[in-house]
């Protein structure tokens, strides 16, 4: 059993599907919002406790951070809660290093960011620049904390058999179900300026702090339907240069040999590593 699961990894490797999985299972919660970084603060993780023992015991407080596994204090924070005697899983996610850039640069397309403005050189470059590396996976293998690596293909296409893995990790009751829905679905501008007004409203909400407002926004899904619309899966799909192409592959190469060197294989795309 855990007290504390921690989802990481690159944008586009399927934390908002875990996360919709997750929030479906009464052993997991999100009292507050998707993206909480409770290992930055003991004092709120321990608040966020109180508050789960209040609920009924036998609960995981769950956090999906995607960037936590770049954030320097990851491993001191989740030094500080083992200090304490919290158990923590780590799950971080991998995706095809090609597939993540390419669905990475239709997101920020859709969402008129600055890199993406700045023309196809620069969008490229950002995504190339924001992948992850086996320098950024070692660093989350050195946390003193379990790692349970899932590769997205395991996620999407064999959804049950992840759950069962999390659920049997953390001593929780196997999912009813598994809900069937898009993962990653390419969407497009439905107004290049509206969605770089609706982008820019949701950085001012993020970082004044109304972040449990811009998560209902983000849920809406009239929100969706009025800022974006559906793209079929080859429609102006961004092309990568030789170069860019080859930094992904050797990274992959680089991710997938450290994951397997330092893990026992627990399903197909699945790897846990524990620690002690």
């Amino acid at each position: 059993m855990y007290d504390y699961l921690l989802v990481v990894g690159p944008g586009r490797s399927g934390s908002e599907f875990l996360y919709r999985l997750l929030r479906g299972h009464p052993s997991f919660v999100f009292p507050e919002i998707k993206e909480r970084y409770y290992y930055r603060s003991p004092r709120a993780f321990r608040r966020a406790r109180k508050r789960l023992d209040g609920w009924g015991r036998g609960r995981v407080l769950c956090d999906v951070g995607n960037l936590a596994y770049a954030d320097a204090r990851l491993s001191h924070g989740v030094e500080a809660l083992r200090e304490e005697g919290f158990r923590i899983l780590l799950v971080v996610l991998l995706r095809d290093h090609r597939d993540r850039a390419i669905s990475m640069m239709r997101f920020r397309r859709s969402r008129a960011e600055l890199s993406a403005l700045l023309g196809a050189r620069r969008l490229e470059a950002a995504v190339v620049r924001d992948r992850l590396t086996s320098e950024r996976l070692a660093d989350v293998f050195r946390t003193n904390a379990d790692v349970l690596t899932l590769s997205f293909s395991a996620l999407t296409e064999d959804t049950g058999a992840v759950m069962d893995v999390l659920s049997s990790l953390c001593g929780a009751p196997k999912f009813d179900r598994t809900p069937r829905q898009a993962v990653n679905q390419a969407v497009g501008a439905r107004s290049l300026w509206l969605s770089a007004f609706g982008h820019w409203c949701g950085f001012a909400l993020r970082h004044l702090g109304f972040r449990r407002l811009l998560q209902r926004i983000k849920e809406n899904k009239m929100v969706n339907k009025a800022f974006f619309v559906p793209l079929a899966d080859d429609a102006q799909r961004p092309r990568l240069s030789e170069e860019s192409l080859k930094r992904l592959d050797a990274s992959a190469v680089a991710c997938r040999r450290m994951v397997e060197h330092s893990s026992r294989r627990v399903g197909e795309g699945m790897y846990l590593r524990k620690t002690g």
